[in-house]
């Protein structure tokens, strides 16, 4: 399996402008008992990492997410965000030692039109999905059901120079052949698919955030707030900040 050093996942080619942007959360790598820890919901470019201003249209647009965190043990905790210049942030306190995983989901953005942009898709109304995980003490435990409808998981590897795997999930269930696109800041794009257990391999060379986007596109027509849509896509981030 080929090797990559970041992934940002797309079931679509073409690249919108500010519609291509998309919701992810952003949190420490590790956290501690007792200690309040900033969780935060940001709307923009990942790999220009141009955020958008929470008071923009577009921004406005996704600000009715919802976010929570999944304990080791399956608590599900509701968090509490406010806006800030360029994201929306909330305090979170671990108090289990394992794997948290924080996950956001936002269905509430309106049909919008996209027949001239650069992907012509029509039509469409859009979900985003997102999700982070924050690791408390040396336990590696991790509640089994922390999954939202389409799901980035990452599988093995959480130190720079190390092999990551990560696994694409709709609904639980693995999403072969997905044409993937990834992305970094200070790295060029590179294109590789999915194997049919819809996971894929990278070598991450050195420290910092990932970032990982998939969208998938569905012919599926409906109508939402009494507006009618041909086309319905799902997009799910997923960030992971290696030591």
């Amino acid at each position: 399996m080929k090797r990559i050093t970041f992934i940002f996942l797309m079931l679509l080619s073409g690249v919108l402008s500010t519609k291509a942007d998309s919701l992810w959360i952003e949190a420490d790598a590790n956290g501690t008992i007792g200690k309040a820890q900033t969780i935060k919901v940001i709307f923009g470019s990942y790999g220009l990492y141009r955020l958008q201003k929470t008071t923009t249209e577009d921004f406005q647009q996704v600000k009715d997410f919802t976010c929570w965190a999944i304990s080791p043990t399956g608590k599900h905790i509701a968090l509490t965000f406010s806006p800030k210049e360029t994201d929306y942030q909330a305090k979170f306190t671990p108090e289990e030692k394992g794997i948290y995983v924080f996950l956001l989901e936002c269905k509430q953005r309106r049909v919008e039109d996209w027949s001239n942009s650069t992907s012509k898709i029509g039509v469409a109304k859009q979900h985003y999905y997102g999700r982070t995980t924050v690791k408390v003490g040396d336990s590696g435990t991790i509640a089994p059901a922390a999954l939202s409808d389409l799901s980035l998981v990452q599988n093995t590897g959480n130190k720079a120079g190390s092999d990551v795997t990560i696994q694409v999930l709709l609904h639980g269930k693995p999403v072969p052949n997905a044409t993937l696109l990834m992305r970094h800041p200070e790295m060029p794009e590179q294109k590789l698919k999915t194997d049919e257990n819809g996971n894929v391999s990278f070598h991450a060379p050195k420290a910092g955030r990932y970032f990982a986007l998939v969208t998938l596109k569905f012919e599926q027509s409906g109508t939402f707030r009494g507006v009618h849509y041909d086309v319905f896509r799902e997009k799910a981030s997923a960030t992971m900040l290696l030591d």
